[in-house]
């Protein structure tokens, strides 16, 4: 059975092209009035002090002082990443009993170790579906 759909040089997917961008589109229009960035910047700045305009103060104070992005913390605990999967998952949820792990975190660890689990299970099916085809097919 030929295989359909293969990437080859020819076989690439069209895409199309990109459109310019949110930022550069409000800098042309800044420009067509005759405003740079830098004077509208401080349009901005002066709308929020003199005006005490919340909404310019919160625009100004997210571009000086973004809110930071929360990171899981750095966790430890005993794990052997060479056992069974369900061995895996009870070393987490061991790890969660004992506070070691937070449980938000060892369950997206859990579903971690199904994931792995699923995409070892979809490469074996494949692998095993193709050698069947193969003996099929005589080769």
């Amino acid at each position: 059975m030929a295989k359909k759909n293969l990437f080859t040089s020819e076989n690439q997917p069209r895409r199309k092209p990109r459109g310019e961008s949110e930022r550069t589109k409000w800098v042309k229009a800044l420009q067509r009035n005759n405003v740079t960035e830098e004077s509208f910047q401080d349009a901005i700045v002066k709308e929020a002090m003199t005006d005490k305009s919340p909404i310019a103060m919160d625009h100004i104070l997210k571009r000086i002082s973004p809110i930071p992005r929360q990171v899981a913390p750095m966790i430890e605990f005993d794990f052997d990443p060479k056992a069974k999967p369900h061995e895996k998952a009870m070393q987490v949820l061991s790890a969660i009993s004992n506070a070691e792990v937070p449980p938000d975190i060892g369950s997206m660890l859990i579903s971690s170790i199904k994931a792995f689990v699923d995409i070892e299970e979809y490469t074996d099916l494949k692998e095993r579906i193709e050698k069947l085809e193969a003996a099929l097919n005589g080769n």
